[in-house]
């Protein structure tokens, strides 16, 4: 069927941008790849999420989405023709592109390659076919082997055009459902992420990142990337004498790297400036940490980079608008609070919702009125979990337990500590809510075992009384029994543990057998932080990894 418009240009003189369509863009660490969908939205549905999680924090990202209520295919612009200006920039600035679309196909989930980059065609064909996709060559007319496709129009001229037939697309939504609404609530299958996840191992794999190829010293593992809030690299710095990085638990977390500059890289190091640039850490090639700088500290031959993770400048965002919820999953009220935290000025954000909180409740935020990031930790206290990695907010159910590993005292050759945090113990609690504090909700009382000990918390943004009562709830239910933690604290990890240090996420569990102590463990507990450090005064040299985990729902 014969396009609507010739071009962009002829569309936006006929269309209402913010009501037929809106133009996307979310910076990854560097401004030499990109990850583009140009019919996104309901023009060709699922397109353009797949562009931005395959791009989220490694590439720069572009979609150009409809967001008619219906016919949105009147905004397909054919490849060749499109003229956008913001696409075509960032396009003209990469050394590879992959552009994401959508065909019919034969009712099978298929990935239809083309384009002029056969190299990196040929890499992606591979990777997705182990990893169990479906790949054809694209036919002619979807073959992207026109250089004046918009996906070939990068630096080298050359680019990657991946046709996604309309089964595989809905195989990435819960039910097949591709509607507006199901995209927008960040649920995805496990088909989607797989998928995702291939592509940027592939892209991973094909072109070296930062660190990549080394073979000895702190730069065999490590590398850092500054980048500006442009999406430009400031420099790359491969030789580190300190890398430090955590992720944590409902809470920010913080990277910090020891320059030793020399050169060029002496003079880029000294145009660093906190919170216009991002500090991005690299782990055997792989991105695992990124964040805005917070403070730089210059010696005799050396620098010193602070961070902390994107949740960061939600502690310097306020809501924007007045927003009332009913009966609504926290999960949902999480997500906006973020979407509304960075919309006046993103940096590059994702969410990605893992399962329902299955907690509803009321609430209610003034415009200017709290910090964002205190808003989310009210959530986090009454119900479900959030954690960053990179540029992507997970929200979990509170009660999340899936493993990404095992550990046993032969992991911990210097022992653990098994902590039990009375402090935290609540068997009665008290939430109130409301302007007025006319919202009082109730769970618990005495307990057999521990007695009554009662706690008291005020939340001001529940505006109904089941909400106030279901934050009682979840606030007895994560404080008893008695919290236990299990923290390496000083100790590392062997290195032959069985884990995957990049895939140590909090809110994923670890089953843990110890008998070290006179506390004996074995089950599955969720990680609620990780400590790695490599290089610093009196280190061997040696990656040291310490994670801290704690029993799903208390341990008694």
């Amino acid at each position: 069927m014969a396009d609507t418009y010739s071009s962009y240009t002829d569309l936006a003189a006929h269309e209402v941008e913010g009501v037929a369509y809106e133009r996307r863009r979310v910076l990854g660490p560097g401004s030499k790849w990109a990850s583009i969908a140009i019919h996104g939205g309901g023009i060709e549905p699922g397109s353009g999420e797949v562009a931005r999680a395959v791009g989220a924090g490694l590439m720069n990202h572009y979609e150009f989405a409809g967001i008619l209520p219906s016919d949105n295919t009147r905004l397909h612009v054919t490849s060749t023709h499109f003229d956008e200006p913001i696409a075509e920039g960032i396009v003209a600035a990469s050394t590879r592109t992959l552009s994401f679309h959508g065909y019919v196909g034969d009712g099978t989930p298929t990935t239809a390659l083309g384009g002029l980059d056969t190299p990196l065609v040929e890499a992606i064909r591979a990777a997705l076919t182990a990893a169990g996709f479906k790949v054809i060559t694209a036919p002619q007319e979807v073959a992207g082997s026109d250089p004046a496709n918009i996906a070939n129009r990068n630096a080298i001229g050359a680019g990657v055009q991946l046709e996604m037939s309309r089964a595989l697309r809905e195989s990435f939504f819960p039910n097949g459902d591709t509607s507006r609404a199901m995209r927008d609530s960040g649920r995805r299958t496990d088909a989607f992420w797989w998928y995702v996840e291939t592509i940027r191992e592939a892209m991973l794999g094909y072109t070296q990142f930062p660190g990549q190829g080394s073979s000895d010293g702190c730069a065999t593992e490590y590398a850092a990337r500054i980048v500006d809030r442009s999406g430009a690299v400031v420099t790359d710095a491969t030789y580190l004498v300190e890398v430090e990085w955590n992720r944590i638990l409902n809470d920010t977390s913080t990277g910090r790297v020891v320059i030793n500059p020399d050169g060029d890289c002496c003079e880029k190091v000294g145009q660093i400036r906190s919170w216009r640039h991002q500090l991005h850490i690299y782990r055997n090639g792989v991105f695992v940490w990124g964040g805005p700088i917070l403070s730089i500290e210059w010696t005799q031959g050396q620098v010193e980079v602070f961070a902390a993770d994107i949740s960061a400048w939600l502690s310097r965002r306020v809501p924007h608008a007045k927003k009332t919820f009913t009966d609504t999953d926290l999960s949902q009220i999480a997500q906006w609070l973020i979407d509304d935290g960075f919309a006046p000025d993103d940096p590059g954000h994702e969410v990605q919702i893992m399962g329902e909180a299955g907690v509803t409740g009321g609430r209610e935020y003034r415009e200017s009125i709290g910090q964002t990031l205190d808003h989310l930790q009210d959530l986090a206290d009454t119900g479900l979990d959030f954690t960053v990695v990179g540029a992507k907010f997970v929200i979990l159910p509170e009660g999340w337990s899936e493993p990404v590993g095992s550990l046993t005292d032969a992991d911990l050759p210097d022992g653990l500590t098994v902590t039990e945090d009375g402090a935290a113990l609540g068997t009665k609690w008290i939430v109130v809510g409301g302007q007025d504090g006319d919202l009082v909700g109730v769970d618990g009382g005495p307990d057999a075992y521990y007695g009554l000990l009662e706690r008291y918390v005020e939340q001001s943004s529940i505006q109904t009384q089941d909400s106030a009562t279901a934050a009682a709830k979840a606030k007895r239910r994560s404080s008893l029994p008695v919290p236990v933690f299990i923290d390496t604290q000083q100790v590392t990890l062997n290195p032959d543990a069985n884990v995957d240090i990049p895939t140590l996420t909090p809110g994923w569990c670890l089953d843990v057998a110890s008998v070290s102590t006179c506390r004996d463990i074995s089950q599955r507990l969720k990680i609620v932080g990780l400590k790695v450090v490599e290089g610093g005064s009196g280190g061997s040299g040696q990656e040291q990894v310490q994670v801290q985990v704690a029993a799903l729902g208390g341990e008694q």
